[in-house]
């Protein structure tokens, strides 16, 4: 039986989705914040395709794969469009259940990819990608070496939007320091409606062992903003954000203010709940400490 190389991560959405792990770690890795994929053994690598076949196989054979997969790992859209074709074909081969295929992606695989290899995809069932924007400070993408700046990001939303493959797009607040907070928050904004996506995730950035951003930490050279700042750039994202019809969520673990919402529509209650929060600078209005640490402990 074929192993999965652990910890892998799948996005909070695809709890109920069954993990195909067709590649091992990213293929960019190069982010300072991340941890995720820091360990030896999660040096990027493609899985080669029996081992890939072998796993269907295996799951097919148990019942094991219904109607949605995630294909892992970081950045599984940088695989060869002949190797992603192989792969879904066999998923759905295997398991006619299958409705639905998802990844995560960075903005130079879809760059890469183009229009119409994305259209061939999304035939086959990719109807979403998870993009890590974090975010539209092109100041704060070159610190935190992203890989992608702001106009880049938007050209590869267009080709998803031309291609009819959904965006989800991940923001970090926090993620400019208390140096550039004002300037991050509000460039996102811009990004994510210059960009459109039909879901936006909002998480506040957690300093983790293991990525370079928390040595810059412990050495006095970046400083993250404190939970009310936090609040704050939230306010600055949402007033900057206009979605033509996008589901906005800042309810991850991570958060201090839980918020579901629907864009337009839910725009200005959502900012008259934050700048109620802000205006009462109440701590007991947030989310406790205690539930954004659990996240931590891995």
């Amino acid at each position: 039986m074929i192993e999965y190389v652990t910890p892998y991560f799948r996005p909070p959405s695809e709890a109920k989705s069954f993990i195909l792990q067709a590649t091992i770690g990213c293929s960019h890795n190069q982010c300072t914040y991340c941890a995720m994929y820091r360990k030896d053994e999660q040096r990027f690598r493609v899985r080669p395709m029996d081992e890939i076949r072998e796993i269907i196989d295996a799951a097919s054979g148990r019942g094991e794969i219904g109607g949605r997969v995630f294909i892992a790992d970081g950045n599984a859209l940088v695989l060869a469009q002949k190797r992603l074709v192989e792969i879904i074909t066999y998923l759905r081969e295997r398991s006619p259940r299958v409705e639905r295929v998802r990844m995560y992606a960075n903005v130079g695989d879809i760059l890469r990819k183009g229009v119409d290899n994305l259209r061939e995809l999304r035939a086959l069932g990719l109807d979403m990608v998870y993009i890590g924007f974090e975010s539209g400070d092109d100041v704060v993408l070159e610190r935190i070496k992203k890989g992608a700046g702001f106009e880049d990001t938007v050209k590869a939303s267009r080709m998803l939007k031309e291609a009819g493959v959904m965006n989800s797009a991940m923001v970090l607040l926090g993620m400019g320091g208390v140096e550039r907070s004002a300037e991050h928050a509000e460039a996102t904004g811009r990004l994510l409606t210059a960009s459109d996506p039909e879901y936006v995730g909002a998480l506040s950035l957690q300093i983790r062992p293991g990525a370079p951003l928390y040595d810059e930490w412990q050495r006095g050279e970046f400083t993250l903003p404190d939970k009310f700042r936090m609040i704050k750039e939230l306010e600055i994202l949402v007033e900057n954000t206009d979605l033509t019809d996008g589901h906005f969520f800042s309810n991850h673990i991570s958060n201090y203010l839980p918020i579901k919402a629907r864009f337009p529509g839910d725009k200005e209650r959502v900012l008259t709940q934050i700048r109620a929060v802000l205006a009462a600078g109440d701590e007991s209005l947030l989310r406790p400490d205690y539930y954004r640490d659990v996240i931590n402990q891995y």
